[in-house]
């Protein structure tokens, strides 16, 4: 009898967990059906997680809740000063915040946001090499805008390549953690080397740059190794190598894209405008059918925050995550710090994900492994952390 209860329970939990791994799936899967599926559930994630920690009488830690208000004040604040313009796309971040906040609760699930990921990781690997034998499909990119064709580049479940490099980016975070544990297995180990192929056939320098940085910290052989390898390489494969990565017209079409952003910012921008942003992501389309590309959407990520959100939202964000990266530093986790602070700083140069799921997975990653940590005591009254 107590076998069989003890059984009962296995299963129970085992299915419990099968399924949080397919929400958290589906989390990642920023376009995976006609509608934004992951946004769905994410928010009702949000609801699942937030009657939990209300049953379980859990307490909001102070810092994350100081966040998350001062966020909805200041998105509030520009949606409403900004009508009827205003898009309400804006206050998505506050939802992604919220699931960040609420999973940084729940310990278990660093675990299971890494099967989750591994999982989308394989589809999208899959996704790649089928389409070399069965033809095109839609969840691959080919370069064509770098010429090169004959390259198919993985995005899986998600919108562009960027976004496929978040998650396996997010994957080797976890696995570097688990190794710091001394709880990685053969297995993980075999998986390391599935995902770093999905890193590859991303062809994102953004992404390969981040492994690069990652590297650095935690296989500095191999590092300086590859550097030296690099070098000869580019010297032998230097047209390939330019067409790949050294591309300036990519770099210059990064810069026609932000045309529309520099003259409604610069030039059609009030005060108040540069103080709380435009309530709305995208330039009007008054401005952006002038522009070389003719269109309103904004690449960079500091620029979609000073034009959403202005000079005031965009200082709030900044010392967010200046503050987070130096609470890691705190604790003696340069890695995570400078992983963080690249990632949210200098990675936003190039693209961004504000509103997009696959960041606040990501974000959650940090914040989990942050609390995994011990309490930083004696710097508690510069810095309380997450009470």
């Amino acid at each position: 009898m107590e076998t069989s209860s003890t059984l009962t329970v296995w299963y129970v939990n085992n299915l419990a967990k099968t399924g949080l791994i397919l929400i958290l799936f589906l989390i990642s899967c920023t376009q995976l059906v006609s509608f934004q599926l992951d946004k769905a559930v994410m928010t009702l994630m949000v609801g699942v997680l937030l009657f939990h920690s209300v049953f379980v009488e859990k307490k909001v830690p102070a810092n994350s809740f100081f966040v998350l208000i001062v966020t909805l004040g200041l998105i509030l604040l520009s949606y409403l000063l900004n009508l009827p313009d205003s898009s309400l796309i804006i206050f998505f971040p506050v939802i992604g915040l919220a699931f960040v906040t609420l999973l940084g609760e729940e310990e278990s699930f660093l675990n299971l946001i890494y099967w989750a990921l591994f999982v989308h990781i394989v589809i999208g690997i899959f996704f790649v090499i089928s389409s070399y034998i069965l033809g095109m499909n839609s969840f691959v990119h080919p370069m064509y805008d770098k010429g090169l064709p004959f390259l198919h580049a993985a995005k899986g479940f998600t919108t562009t390549v960027q976004t496929f490099g978040t998650l396996v980016i997010g994957w080797f975070l976890i696995y570097y953690w688990k190794k710091e544990q001394a709880s990685t297995t053969f297995f993980d180990q075999m998986a390391y080397l599935v995902v770093l192929l999905g890193l590859v056939l991303t062809f994102n320098r953004n992404s390969l740059l981040i492994y690069y940085i990652i590297l650095f910290f935690k296989h500095k052989k191999i590092f300086w190794l590859s550097v030296l390898t690099g070098l000869a390489f580019v010297a032998y494969f230097f047209e390939f190598i330019n067409k790949l990565i050294f591309n300036l017209s990519t770099l210059t079409s990064r810069s026609d894209l932000l045309q529309a952003f520099r003259i409604a910012f610069f030039e059609h921008t009030d005060w108040a405008g540069y103080l709380i942003g435009h309530g709305n992501n995208i330039v009007d389309e008054s401005i952006s059918r002038g522009t070389y590309y003719r269109t309103g959407y904004i690449e960079n990520g500091t620029s979609v925050l000073l034009y959403t959100y202005g000079f005031v939202g965009y200082f709030f964000y900044l010392v967010s995550v200046v503050v987070f990266s130096f609470l890691f530093w705190m604790k003696k986790k340069v890695f995570y710090s400078a992983m963080l602070f690249y990632i949210f700083v200098v990675a936003q140069q190039f693209t961004h994900e504000f509103y997009s799921t696959t960041i606040y997975t990501l974000l959650a990653v940090f914040l989990l492994i942050f609390k995994s940590y011990p309490r930083i005591e004696k710097q508690a009254h510069l810095f309380s952390p997450a009470q």
